[in-house]
Parts: structure tokens; C-alpha cells; sequence
């Protein structure tokens, strides 16, 4: 293997990483449209579907108001819009799941458009640690009346996957490959293909290898204090742990550990 700037370091990491390491996830998905509709197809259990457009860290919103990026986002060839969420802390998903909807929704109609052409819309959460402690496969919410027992159809579906969920099923494998560092592990010869690229071919190792050289020259070029734990908290809430927190931010362990410590991370 020929890396631009060899570095053992970096190479030794990125073996370590998993599609739960947040910036990893986007390089994977970004590169592989089979990878992505496999994890669409398994997450909202529509075998057919075919990803027609997706794209990874798409901003939406209003002028004036909140806006947010979504990690993964995906239009079917129904014009279905999908939000896909890699997420690695349980704070507040069920309010941040209802303003992603309210997003989605909002924009599904084009000008004329009468209601009933409304498209789905899903906002789907794969959590790294079980979000209800339930061990169930997903946990999947609509609009329900509780007195008659009704479902309101309004085409909108938020779902929350279980990270931990290990059943010997789709969602089982899917997460079981999630958290896989050995991309020989893996069950979905999708997944492992676009990993591989990543973690096996020059090419792709030396642009992993330039994110994790950017997320460095940040934290030390800067120099100031304030910018170092602020890339220590956005690292951790990406999934990485204290010692690869450590070699990107050039820390110690036991300081990284500190810090995420007196912050209550």
C-alpha cells in the first residue's frame, strides 16, 4: 500500500473505526450507492426500494429559523425523501426527530401541488445503544388517537433502530456490521466493499488519512484552548474513544478522559 504521507498512526486508526464513527460513516456512504440502498431497504423494510438521489451532511431549513444537516438523506423512485441519523448519544432524539420531520414535510409539496400528492417522508434514527432498553430491532412511532385507536395517515414514519439489537434477522446483521472494525466480519457484502475501500485501498485510505490529518492541524494550529475541547466534544459525540481522541487532538489519554469527565460527556 502506497499512502501519500505514511503515517502509522492514522493507518493503525482507521482499522479501528466502525460506520458508527461518525466522519467514517459519511466517507462509506458517500462513495457507495449499493451501501446506501441496502441500508435503506433493511431500515424501512421496503425491498424494492431504489435510491434514485442521496447525499451525505445535507443542510435544510428556512431563512430565519433552525437549520439542520442531515447525516444521510435519500429520495426513492417515488420521490420518497428518507433522513437517515447515525447517532451516538440518546439526548433529545425525540424532539430532534420531530423538527427533522417537520423539515422533511415541509418541503414535499411543490407549489400547486394538492395535498393528497404528499410523498412519504422517514426520519430513522440508528442509535448506538438501545433507545427504549427494550431489545427490540426498532421502536416505530405514527400518529396514533389514543381513545379510538386510529392511525392518522399522514405519510410521515419516525423509527429509532437499536444499536445493540443482535437477532438473527436483517436489522440483527445490519448492526452487528455497524460496529465491525474487521471488515472480514461483516455479513452484507455491500457494507464490506465500501469499507474496504477505506480501510484497504491506497486511495481511500489517503483520504481518510487527510480528514484525520484536518481534524490534527485544527486542534493544534489554532493553539487555543477553547477550539481543542471544542473538537474533543465533537469527536466523542461521533462515537471516537479517549485514545483515538487523543492521537487526532494530541492528548493524553488521562487528559481527554479528564476533560470528558469534569463536562459530564
Amino acid at each position: 500500500m502506497t499512502i501519500n504521507n505514511p503515517n502509522e498512526t492514522y493507518y493503525f486508526l482507521i482499522q479501528q473505526f466502525t460506520l458508527f464513527s461518525d466522519f467514517f460513516m459519511h466517507a462509506v456512504f458517500s462513495h457507495s450507492r449499493k451501501a446506501v440502498q441496502l441500508l435503506a431497504r433493511i431500515v424501512t423494510g421496503k425491498k424494492d426500494l431504489i435510491v434514485v438521489e442521496w447525499g451525505l451532511e445535507v443542510k435544510k431549513g428556512f431563512p430565519f429559523f433552525r437549520n439542520d444537516r442531515y447525516d444521510l438523506f435519500i429520495i426513492d423512485q417515488y420521490g420518497n425523501v428518507y433522513n437517515i441519523e447515525i447517532e451516538n448519544t440518546l439526548r433529545s432524539l425525540g424532539k430532534r426527530a420531530f423538527h427533522n420531520m417537520c423539515l422533511l414535510g415541509s418541503q414535499s409539496l411543490k407549489p400547486g401541488e394538492e395535498h393528497k400528492a404528499l410523498r412519504e417522508n422517514w426520519v430513522v434514527f440508528l442509535t448506538k445503544k438501545d433507545f427504549l432498553n427494550q431489545n427490540e430491532p426498532f421502536y416505530s412511532y405514527e400518529w396514533f388517537n389514543r381513545k379510538w385507536k386510529r392511525i392518522l395517515h399522514t405519510k410521515a414514519h419516525i423509527c429509532f433502530v437499536n444499536g445493540e439489537y443482535r437477532g438473527d434477522d436483517a436489522i440483527g446483521r445490519l448492526m452487528h456490521d455497524f460496529r465491525c472494525t474487521n471488515l472480514d466480519d461483516m455479513f452484507y457484502d455491500e457494507l464490506r466493499e465500501a469499507v474496504s475501500y477505506f480501510k484497504k485501498e491506497p486511495e481511500g485510505v489517503n483520504a481518510m488519512c487527510e480528514i484525520m490529518r484536518e481534524f490534527e492541524r485544527k486542534s493544534k494550529n489554532e493553539g487555543r484552548v477553547e477550539e481543542r475541547e471544542t473538537i474533543m466534544r465533537k469527536l466523542y459525540a461521533k462515537g471516537m474513544d479517549c485514545p483515538t481522541i487523543a492521537e487526532v487532538t494530541g492528548q493524553t489519554s488521562a487528559q481527554v478522559e479528564a476533560f470528558l469527565k469534569r463536562n459530564s460527556l
